[in-house]
């Protein structure tokens, strides 16, 4: 596993303060990264080096149960399509399970899983775990 580390202040015009003062600790945030990276975590461990059903995307980029089943353990996001269509939300979690699916399809120990946060559109959090 990667390891986690709180952004630094004023990341995107965003500090710990702002957060603070928004009821939403940086600690609790990355810690909800750190989960949502460990559920990914335990769904690509079940696949990777098996064989698996490879779909192509709109975009013709590959995309496999294993993405699709640890996107859904992680919460909901990038590999089924989702788009945020709230205007009202200021934060926004933005997920990969796998980046490098190329890597993970052919056994490769090359690949992640990538979270960021946005607030208000601007990213001020990112995170990339290893899952190799």
């Amino acid at each position: 596993m990667g390891s986690v580390q709180a952004p630094a202040s004023g990341a995107g015009g965003w500090d710990v303060a702002t957060a603070d003062k928004e009821g939403v600790g940086v600690e609790r945030l990355l810690e909800v990264a750190q989960r949502a990276a460990d559920a990914a975590g335990e769904v690509l461990r079940m696949y990777f080096r098996q064989r698996v059903e490879i779909i192509d995307k709109e975009d013709q980029s590959p995309v496999t149960i294993a993405d699709r089943e640890a996107e859904e353990a992680m919460i909901f996001g990038e590999e089924n399509g989702w788009r945020c269509v709230e205007k009202s939300s200021d934060y926004v979690w933005v997920l990969d399970p796998i980046d490098g699916t190329k890597s993970f399809i052919t056994g490769k120990p090359l690949f992640g899983t990538l979270i960021a946060l946005l607030h208000k559109g601007k990213p001020v959090m990112g995170i990339m775990i290893s899952q190799s």
